[in-house]
């Protein structure tokens, strides 16, 4: 009777035990998600900084390593974003693969009547690449805004 009771023991505190690490190993793999969204968005934020001035000021231009476009200046309505899909090494597509991984959204909001003004950049990213951004959950969503100085 006392084996019986034992095992019956062992067994509860394994089934809590096999729960909590399903719990552990589902919160590690949101994780790592959420880390390389972030860097990601670092990488095209950092494009879109690094993205030299144009001659006269505020024409427009591409980025040098996603090639993402920026409108001239001023930016007077807000056009359709301008949507890349990554890879999970960070490989930008046009269109959605079957490696894509992260989707981006990128709008440039009116900045204003002088085409010496800062250029505004709101950045959206979903994951899976197949999610709406206006849908996507709140784990599965960021967001950034930029002003960026290209005189």
């Amino acid at each position: 009777m006392e084996v019986t009771l034992a095992i019956g023991v062992t067994a509860f505190c394994l089934i809590g035990l096999f729960g909590l690490l399903l719990v552990g190993l589902k919160s590690s793999h949101a994780a790592a998600e959420q880390t390389m969204a972030n860097n990601l968005l670092s990488t095209i934020t950092a494009d879109l900084r690094a993205t030299p001035p144009t001659f006269p000021a505020g024409r427009a231009t591409t980025t040098q390593q996603f090639q993402l476009p920026l409108p001239a200046n001023p930016v007077t309505a807000e056009a359709a974003p301008v949507v890349r899909y990554f890879t999970g090494e960070g490989k930008a597509e046009t269109a959605p693969g079957p490696a894509s991984r992260y989707r981006v959204a990128i709008t440039f909001p009116p900045n204003g009547p002088d085409a010496r003004m800062a250029t505004f950049v709101r950045i959206r990213m979903t994951w899976p690449a197949t999610m709406d951004p206006d849908l996507a959950q709140a784990g599965n969503r960021l967001e950034c805004f930029l002003a960026l100085d290209r005189n």
